[in-house]
């Protein structure tokens, strides 16, 4: 069942203006209400990972053209507009979406989107994300994954790992812990199993603000597959390249049993 998450008396609320507010409500009012919906959670999870939430201003990046393409599509969907999908002029190795629309970057911010410098800013989990469908659920830890995941396989073959790592600055650490293990709970309901977060690195930023990475795993063994066999049923990749990456690594964990009696004997 969908929920109502943004009306228009919340919209207005972010006015100061409460005449410029109802201005903006009449010329987008065809979007209202907001209701949650597997794609509105997929273009959340887009902006909490690789995007960028400003001040009128909503931007995707990506290595795969194909993914700005479809974070447009998706948007397009639900809200009828359009970006420019273009190479980055700092990386000509990225791909971006680029949307300049005040009214759209409120809606977002209202659906639990962060805004701003993420690794500065306190978020959490969405309500509405938390308490949704499996779908809604599935479709964003999917679009976290695909962003901030990865899948590496243990040297002696007889495990694998997905792994899950994002960066916070260290005064807000408390905050991120929260965040991550807000994503265990929602993965352990679809009988996932997660290692507790640990540090994984720091950084420190030109403006010389230290972050720390923290990163949560799921792993399989060739005696228990589980974990990683319902990550890949329920919830997955859609990056083509970590999705074969996950086959053929669970495929050598399954066989590596296979292939030590083959040794021994």
């Amino acid at each position: 069942m969908k929920k109502i998450i943004v009306k228009k008396e919340d919209y207005l609320s972010t006015f100061k203006n409460y005449k410029l507010g109802l201005h903006s409500f009449e010329k987008y009012d065809k979007w209202f209400p907001i209701s949650s919906s597997p794609e509105l959670a997929g273009i959340i999870g887009d902006i909490t990972a690789d995007g960028h939430l400003g001040k009128g201003l909503v931007q995707f990046i990506s290595k795969d053209k194909n993914n700005a393409i479809r974070f447009n599509n998706e948007v397009f969907r639900i809200f009828k507009i359009s970006g420019k999908i273009k190479v980055s002029p700092s990386n000509k190795k990225i791909w971006e979406c680029l949307i300049c629309r005040n009214a759209f970057c409120r809606i977002l911010n209202l659906c639990g989107a962060p805004g701003g410098d993420k690794v500065l800013k306190v978020f959490y989990v969405p309500e509405w994300i938390i308490g949704g469908s499996k779908e809604i659920k599935k479709r964003y830890l999917q679009r976290l994954f695909d962003c901030e995941g990865s899948v590496v396989l243990q040297k002696n073959r007889q495990r694998v790992h997905v792994i899950f790592k994002m960066y916070k600055a260290t005064s807000l650490v408390k905050n991120h812990l929260i965040f991550l293990n807000q994503l265990r709970c929602i993965l352990s309901g679809f009988k996932i199993k997660t290692t507790n977060p640990s540090t994984s690195g720091y950084t420190e930023r030109k403006d010389g603000i230290i972050t720390v990475g923290y990163e949560f795993r799921l792993y399989g063994t060739r005696k228990n597959l589980d974990s990683v066999l319902n990550f890949k049923k329920s919830i997955s990749f859609e990056s083509l390249v970590k999705k074969e990456k996950l086959e053929k690594y669970l495929n050598i964990v399954k066989n590596a049993d296979t292939s030590l009696k083959k040794k021994s004997s």
